[in-house]
């Protein structure tokens, strides 16, 4: 099982928290990995994973937070889900479109590999319609994402993946305004 107030902990208070070393950014790690193989299954948010890596990087940012003097960095050890639109050197990225769906990208976009060099941990690619460009989330390679509110809908537009699986708690951000635990999805 997994402690769902980590996969709904504002990224501000993990950080806090994994520098006065009263959290591990492994036990986050692995309360949102967990959470996404349970409602991924219904939610269909994350096509592509990269669970174990994700462990092993935020192992590596546990020791740096346990370093006295360490330096960690502004983001390190928070869990990332990455738009399957964004180019990462190396990685796999589709565009949501079967016409790439082998597609390994020979360059990093500039926004993302900020968020990296800072330390954020992608865990999973989240879902987007064809090219993202669709007021719904679906695309022949991936098939329909769910809103967790109600699973006979699609999230809207372009980061539908994103938006469900934020709203499930299974990656980390800013708290929501339906993180507060009366209003969260029932899934």
């Amino acid at each position: 099982m997994f402690d769902l107030e980590l996969c709904y902990l504002p990224a501000t208070e993990a950080i806090r928290r994994f520098k006065a070393r009263k959290l591990s950014p492994v036990e986050v790690m692995r309360a949102v990995i967990a959470r996404a193989e349970t409602v991924d299954r219904k939610i269909n948010a994350f096509p592509i994973t990269f669970y174990e890596r994700a462990l092993d990087q935020a192992r590596q940012a546990e020791t740096r937070y346990a370093k006295s003097g360490g330096r960690p960095r502004p983001l390190d050890g928070l869990p990332i889900a990455i738009k399957d639109e964004a180019l990462i050197k190396g990685e796999r990225v589709t565009f949501g479109s079967l016409i790439y769906k082998d597609y390994i990208a020979e360059e990093t976009n500039p926004s993302i590999d900020r968020i990296l060099k800072a330390g954020g941990i992608m865990h999973a690619r989240s879902t987007a319609p064809e090219f993202s460009c669709a007021p719904y989330t679906h695309s022949r390679i991936w098939g329909v994402t769910r809103t967790p509110w109600n699973l006979d809908y699609s999230c809207g537009g372009s980061s539908g993946g994103s938006g469900a699986s934020l709203a499930a708690g299974a990656f980390e951000r800013q708290r929501p305004w339906y993180a507060t635990a009366a209003l969260r999805p029932k899934l």
